[in-house]
């Protein structure tokens, strides 16, 4: 198994435990802030994906420089800060925002992990 695909696993199995544990937590609490946590979490993942897959596609082809698919991930963005917007009173944009943070935190942390290695 390559080692991107090992990592964007590792990741992953992080960031669905949250979504999980949203997941859960909605059917105690009807929440617009779990809402937009869920929807952010999500996009989140879609987000990890998005990145791993211009990752490994860069690493396969030979050109000097490296896409990461950062228009991409902005229209992803910009897509669930629309499905915010048309229903805002059923999900806190706050909430979201934390779900979207997750993929950043997790790659920062483990970032300086290595540096601390």
């Amino acid at each position: 198994m390559p080692f991107l695909k090992r990592f964007y696993q590792h990741f992953l199995k992080i960031l669905l435990i949250p979504l999980f544990v949203g997941i859960i937590l909605l059917f105690f609490f009807e929440s617009p802030v779990l809402n937009g946590f869920i929807l952010g979490t999500t996009v989140s993942i879609i987000l990890l994906g998005n990145w791993f897959y211009h990752l490994e596609k860069a690493k396969q082809e030979d050109e000097n420089r490296v896409k990461t698919g950062t228009v991409t991930r902005v229209i992803i963005v910009i897509v669930a800060c629309l499905v915010w917007y048309r229903f805002m009173a059923y999900i806190n944009i706050f909430g979201m925002i934390v779900g979207l943070s997750f993929t950043y935190i997790l790659m920062m942390y483990r970032a300086i992990k290595e540096l601390r290695k």
